[in-house]
C-alpha cells in the first residue's frame, strides 16, 4: 500500500507497530530520533508518520509545520498523555489521529488503514 515512517524511542515497540504495519500491507520504516524525520520524508514518498511524544528529537507541534512542506504523508501521534487538552492541540496541528499509550498495535494499524482509506 505504501511507506509508513514510525518514530518511537523503545525498539520492542517499534518491532510491534512495524510488524502489525506489515500484517497491514503498508511498508514499515522505523527511526528511534525524530530529528532525521524530515529529512527521511523529504527523500521518500510516505503515506503516513508516527510520532511518539517520548521518542527523543520529536516535536509534535514543529514536525507537523515541517513534514507537511516536503510530503503529503498524514501525522499520527502516539502520547502517554492522554489529556483531553493535548488532544486538541494536536488535532489544531493537523495530525489525523491520537493515541494514547499503553497501546495495542494491531488496533492503531487497523485504525490507520481506516483513515488513510
Amino acid at each position: 500500500m505504501g511507506n509508513v515512517l514510525i518514530v518511537v524511542s523503545d525498539t520492542q515497540l517499534l518491532g510491534d507497530l512495524s510488524d502489525c504495519c506489515r500484517e497491514e500491507g503498508f511498508t514499515p520504516h522505523g527511526l528511534t530520533d525524530g530529528s532525521f524525520v524530515v529529512p527521511w520524508v523529504g527523500e521518500r514518498e510516505a503515506m503516513a508518520v508516527i510520532l511518539d511524544t517520548s521518542a527523543e528529537g520529536v516535536n509534535v507541534a514543529a514536525l507537523c509545520r515541517e513534514i507537511p512542506a516536503s510530503s503529503n504523508a498524514s501525522i499520527f501521534v502516539l502520547t502517554r498523555d492522554d489529556g483531553e487538552m493535548d488532544q486538541l492541540k494536536v488535532g489544531e496541528l493537523g495530525v489525523k489521529a491520537f493515541f494514547s499509550k499503553p497501546l495495542k498495535p494491531e488496533v492503531v494499524f487497523s485504525q490507520i488503514k481506516f483513515l488513510l482509506a
